[in-house]
């Protein structure tokens, strides 16, 4: 018997079950090479540690070279010892109060672009990992459709 068309596929036929056996499998993963990279901010998040810890995580994109596209992650904690350094890092974001934090980031048609100093720095486990030693922010680009976005407001508040 005949299971082969037991299986849904996709509606417009890209991907599915059957495409399985033709794709390649992606690369293993690397780390960036240690070095400066201009990359672009993708999103910021409240998140928690792997620990449980409450924490703040940056998620950035290579943006030339041969290296674009590649992403790469920046977390801060908010444990005593490394608020100071929390706050210091995040200011040139706007980051500046917790209600900032549990926001969107980056705001609707705002762009950062930023130049990162990545490292590489090898875990108790042996495995490499990408260390960001150094953000700077080279520019804030607003998007011209900013400016046609909505005001946001509570439901059934006047506009």
């Amino acid at each position: 018997m005949d299971f082969s068309n037991a299986i849904p596929t996709s509606a417009n036929g890209n991907g599915g079950i059957n495409a399985f056996d033709s794709t390649e499998a992606a690369p293993e993963f690397t780390p960036l090479p240690p070095g400066v990279y201009n990359a672009l901010v993708l999103r910021g998040e409240y998140c928690s540690t792997k620990a449980g810890a409450e924490a703040y995580r940056l998620r950035f994109e290579v943006a030339d070279g041969p290296n674009a596209g590649k992403t790469v992650i920046r977390t801060w904690t908010f444990s005593s010892k490394a608020m100071p350094y929390t706050k210091r890092d995040l200011a040139p974001f706007g980051l500046t109060t917790s209600a900032a934090l549990l926001s969107p980031f980056p705001a609707a048609g705002r762009e950062y672009l930023v130049k990162l100093v990545v490292a590489l720095q090898r875990g108790d486990d042996g495995i490499e990992r990408n260390d960001i030693k150094r953000i700077d922010v080279v520019r804030v680009n607003e998007s011209p459709a900013a400016a046609f976005m909505l005001a946001t407001q509570d439901e059934g508040e006047p506009a």
